[in-house]
């Protein structure tokens, strides 16, 4: 799994290069993204100044430790962008988000024997705010973020409620 977003994330920063500001429509950027349910590679496209697509490949963490346990998430999200402000040591840019992901859970049970396979569907909107430190790494931001995320799984249980999150891109030029 390390391997194959390592050789994503690389195949696509290779192929594209594109402009260093995070609002900018046209830029794209990689990085990592966190929430409390959730985390992996990320990638970002800015369709405009307002509107951005964004897809994480990674696991997902459910408080589970068993061993022989492996985790899957794909998440894709729209969040549109409100305009940008500027202070004196940075420059920030507050949005909205909505999600939509599939993720899957996979555990040996060592005490009652066999194996556990769960599917789910993610859904989940929330808000935050991305930003760059001026005079700093040209196109690297960083976002806070607070959410609301449901999962439910193959009819079995429900596990959700209100998270928060970060996330480190760096955008090309």
């Amino acid at each position: 799994m390390k391997k194959l977003c390592f050789t994503l994330a690389f195949t696509i920063t290779t192929l594209i290069g594109l402009n260093a500001q995070m609002s900018e429509s046209g830029t794209f950027g990689v990085g990592l993204a966190w929430t409390s349910l959730n985390y992996g590679a990320s990638a970002k496209y800015n369709f405009t100044e307002n509107h951005t697509g964004q897809l994480i490949v990674g696991s997902a963490s459910y408080g589970f430790s068993f061993s022989g346990a492996s985790s899957f998430s794909l998440t894709g999200r729209y969040a549109y962008n409100f305009d940008e402000g500027d202070i004196d040591f940075a420059t920030w840019k507050p949005y909205l988000y909505g999600q939509l992901g599939y993720w899957t859970y996979k555990y040996d049970d060592p005490f009652f024997g066999g194996n556990f396979n769960s599917n789910a569907i993610a859904i989940g909107a929330g808000g935050g705010i991305e930003w760059t430190i001026n005079n700093f790494i040209d196109g690297l931001a960083f976002s806070f973020e607070l959410g609301y995320t449901n999962v439910a799984f193959d009819g079995l249980t429900s596990i959700g409620g209100f998270n928060g999150g970060g996330g480190i891109h760096y955008y090309f030029n």
